[in-house]
């Protein structure tokens, strides 16, 4: 029998973000973490975030900190393990 399991993974918007974060390097992690642990990825799916509100709270945040920071969107990774 086959188990799923969804991980979602964020990544940070702004300046810091566009910096400081390498999205390829924190999706490889939480791959080799997952792998470890015996689970197999199966997709990786975009997280676009079609929220109205939650895009005007985002600009609002990325408007307060003078452009340094705010939620940026991510990605839903689906494993799979045989049990």
């Amino acid at each position: 029998m086959k188990r799923n399991k969804i991980d979602e993974i964020s990544f940070i918007g702004g300046l810091i973000g566009w910096l400081a974060v390498n999205p390829k390097a924190t999706i490889d992690n939480r791959v080799a973490e997952a792998n470890k642990a015996g689970w197999t990825v199966v997709n990786i799916i975009p997280g676009g975030e079609q929220n109205a509100l939650l895009r005007l709270l985002r600009f609002i945040i990325l408007v307060a900190t003078l452009g340094l920071f705010t939620f940026g969107d991510g990605v839903y990774v689906i494993f799979e393990k045989e049990e």
